[in-house]
């Protein structure tokens, strides 16, 4: 048994071919696949709405969008014939005014006496330039709750479609759209003119809409599991665990080469997946293989490019400690006759490393090689403290409260960073000599 799913129908309705001597207009007859039948219409919106109520969808929206001419009157097709008497008189009032240009006042009537049969239809009027007058109406009239919208682009002029359809992209963020369905009555893709209109369901669309939405979320947050799923990445728990690994300044090494691996199989692929691989590897390529230091820097970089400044101004200061841990461990020791050895990566390390910097601060040492290297640690460091608890601080206050001089600062800490991490010659030598 179908399981009932709600929905909202989008159409649009134009003007029908008139039918010499009688009333009404040209049908057309439409072959829908998923219930092997067709249905002759003038207006495929009503055709569709059958179908998709005998396929178990709960329509409780029906907006269609048209002009003061088009063919509102073909609405009586939808109902049962049997109730058509009822509504006889006022289906002729309609297709006679509508040829002129229909009244509102009639439409409204109109509307009325439809929604006895079907409560959620909805007539909305367009000036075909008014570009926002869609996404206005369709703001007002989605619900709020979860729902598929169904969208029906057969009969309109050609750029009221695409409108409605990067609107509905938008919506989706608003309202709790789960699904969007594109249907097509393909006129023009009759082998013959006595065959049937082959229906077409652009379900590659809701595919295209993911991806557009998962890219965008990686594009500005950094977060790729949901991409992955859509590319058919094996083992989905490999790349949750990454992805928090990487957040939680741990090493998923193995993880992070295992889906680097399947990205370049897609990546080989002559399709739009190959390029959205190639786009995500390009930045995890980076993070396979290196040190926690780099791996912050990296990932600072990342967020920073992305305006994440916080995240970034963290992710640059401790990478800087962890570096020179790294690089002068022996030096800390010799410094610290307390200790006899240090793991930069150990969580306590950190303020030895920290008492370290403290304790050179006066001598002519390796450590801060270019002049203001001092200087710029000291700023990113009180920066830091201040950003995470939201402290004052007049020293560095226009680090964070002028974007301009935060990004020179940011900047000056990768150099600073990088003239660390290089291992260069005057890194080997001792602090003492």
């Amino acid at each position: 048994m179908l399981k009932s799913k709600k929905a909202v129908l989008i159409s649009m309705i134009g003007k029908g071919r008139s039918i010499v001597g009688q009333k009404g207009y040209e049908k057309t007859n439409y072959y829908f696949e998923e219930i092997d039948k067709s249905i002759d219409t003038c207006f495929f919106g009503s055709a569709l709405y059958k179908v998709l109520v005998n396929q178990g969808y709960e329509i409780d929206k029906w907006l269609i969008f048209g002009t003061e001419q088009s063919s509102w009157s073909e609405l009586l097709n939808v109902i049962d014939e049997e109730n058509h008497d009822e509504l006889i008189d006022l289906y002729d009032r309609v297709y006679d005014e509508e040829n002129m240009g229909i009244s509102q006042e009639l439409l409204s009537e109109w509307q009325d006496s439809l929604k006895e049969y079907m409560p959620g239809i909805r007539f909305i009027t367009v000036d075909p330039l008014d570009y926002e007058v869609y996404i206005n109406h369709m703001i007002k009239e989605i619900p709020d709750e979860e729902r598929i919208v169904v969208f029906d682009i057969t009969h309109a002029f050609r750029h009221m479609p695409v409108i409605i359809a990067f609107s509905l992209m938008m919506l989706k963020h608003i309202k709790r759209i789960s699904d969007i369905k594109v249907y097509y009555g393909a006129f023009e893709l009759k082998k013959d003119r006595n065959d049937p209109t082959p229906v077409i369901n652009i379900d590659f669309i809701s595919t295209l809409v993911s991806y557009a939405e998962n890219l965008a979320t990686y594009k500005y947050s950094g977060y790729f599991p949901e991409l992955l799923k859509l590319l058919d990445t094996p083992d989905m728990n490999k790349t949750y665990r990454a992805y928090f690994w990487l957040e939680m300044n741990r090493q998923p090494k193995s993880d992070l080469s295992t889906i680097k691996s399947y990205l370049e199989k897609i990546e080989s692929k002559d399709n739009y997946q190959s390029a959205i691989a190639k786009y995500v590897k390009k930045d995890l390529k980076s993070l396979i293989g290196a040190s926690l230091d780099r791996r912050m820097i990296e990932r600072g970089k990342f967020f920073f490019k992305k305006k994440q400044y916080l995240k970034a101004l963290i992710l640059l200061y401790e990478g800087i400690i962890i570096a020179i841990g790294r690089e002068y461990k022996d030096q800390i020791i010799e410094m610290n006759k307390k200790i006899k050895n240090i793991d930069p990566l150990d969580y306590d390390a950190r303020e030895i490393i920290r008492d370290f910097i403290k304790l050179i601060k006066t001598k002519e040492l390796y450590i801060f090689e270019k002049s203001g290297y001092r200087d710029t640690y000291e700023l990113l460091e009180y920066t830091r403290n201040a950003a995470v608890h939201g402290s004052e601080n007049d020293k560095v206050k226009k680090y964070l409260e002028k974007q301009g001089d935060f990004k020179i600062l940011f900047r000056r800490g990768l150099e600073l960073y990088e003239s660390i991490a290089k291992t260069s010659p005057s890194a080997q030598k001792s602090l003492n000599s």
